[in-house]
């Protein structure tokens, strides 16, 4: 009797342990939400790495639904991942509102953050609705980011490392071409014999009596242009003179420049054999009655004078012969 007695208690705990379990099981397991009404949506990301099936889609901190199946690639550009949601039917979601993989917990579990637009029109997303996500937020977005830096800084570092060879080699090249001793030895030596030269241009050129001679040229100078200056005043007026002399000439040249222009237009017509002064130098005739003129008026003067030409000319005739008579 004590033993079933025994058997029954220790049946009757166990009995209750396994409801226990089982209650928690159903509790962090979420069961129950598997029998809520959901809709769904599909989110595009440009990576969806972290997103399982189950991962909880958060609306202000307050889980709203779930990730339906674990994410799909983009098999249309090959260019982000494909991630189906269940969202409960208590929640709606405004229009505008952005979607982004964020993190959540000390551990960093991936989840879906919604983000609630500024302005609202009223709207909200329809079921089946495809959106497009925005990047990676939260600890993935930083160690996504920190592992991009660490490729650069490894970039940068492989780049310094090769400047400071090349660094180095030029070190080299300088120390042993530049830095011989025969070349600071030659330098040395140019330096003390500019300080030499400088040295003889300060005493020689720049001593006192050659300071003391260019003083006394500029003061020369100075009286020079001064006297220069009063002989240019005195000069003025016998300058305003000249000017009234030469307007006054100048009507003269210009009666000259017509004169001129009447010769040249002379000469022009007897180079074209035009006018009766290109008659009397070219017509023969006109040039011997002109001869004959000046020879009869040698011979006989003005009061006597005769034209011989018209004697000559009747004596020249030919006499008539009588009518032939025979012998």
């Amino acid at each position: 009797m004590k033993e079933s007695r025994t058997e029954l208690f220790v049946g009757f705990f166990l009995l209750i342990g396994l409801v226990i379990l089982g209650s928690l099981v159903l509790k962090f397991g979420n069961f129950n939400e598997r029998f809520d009404n959901t809709y769904p949506l599909t989110v595009t990301f440009d990576d969806g790495g972290g997103l399982l099936k189950g991962t909880d889609v958060r609306l202000g901190g307050v889980k709203i639904g779930r990730v339906a199946e674990p994410p799909k690639v983009n098999l249309e550009n090959y260019g982000g991942a494909i991630v189906s949601l269940e969202i409960f039917d208590d929640f709606q979601i405004p229009q505008g509102s952005s979607f982004s993989i964020g993190t959540s917990g000390l551990l960093g579990d991936a989840m879906i953050e919604i983000a609630l637009p500024e302005e609202r029109n009223g709207k909200f997303i329809e079921s089946g609705t495809i959106i497009q996500g925005e990047k990676t937020t939260g600890l993935g977005a930083l160690a996504s980011s920190a592992e991009s830096l660490s490729n650069k800084g490894q970039v940068v570092l492989e780049d310094v490392r090769s400047a400071l060879v090349d660094i180095g080699s030029a070190v080299e090249k300088l120390d042993q071409n530049i830095l011989r001793e025969e070349n600071l030895q030659s330098f040395n030596r140019a330096v003390s014999e500019m300080a030499e030269a400088l040295d003889a241009i300060n005493n020689k050129v720049l001593g006192d009596d050659n300071t003391d001679n260019l003083r006394q040229l500029l003061n020369n100078l100075k009286s020079a242009s001064i006297k220069v200056d009063d002989a240019a005043v005195k000069i003025g007026p016998i300058l305003d003179k000249g000017n009234d002399a030469i307007s006054s000439i100048e009507p003269g040249l210009k009666k000259l420049t017509a004169a001129a222009e009447g010769a040249d237009k002379a000469f022009e017509k007897i180079n074209d054999g035009s006018g009766l002064l290109n008659s009397l130098l070219k017509d023969q005739e006109i040039k011997d009655d002109v001869k004959g003129f000046i020879a009869n008026l040698r011979k006989n003067g003005i009061l006597f004078y005769k034209d011989s030409s018209l004697k000559d000319s009747i004596e020249e005739k030919p006499k008539k012969r009588g009518p032939f008579r025979p012998r």
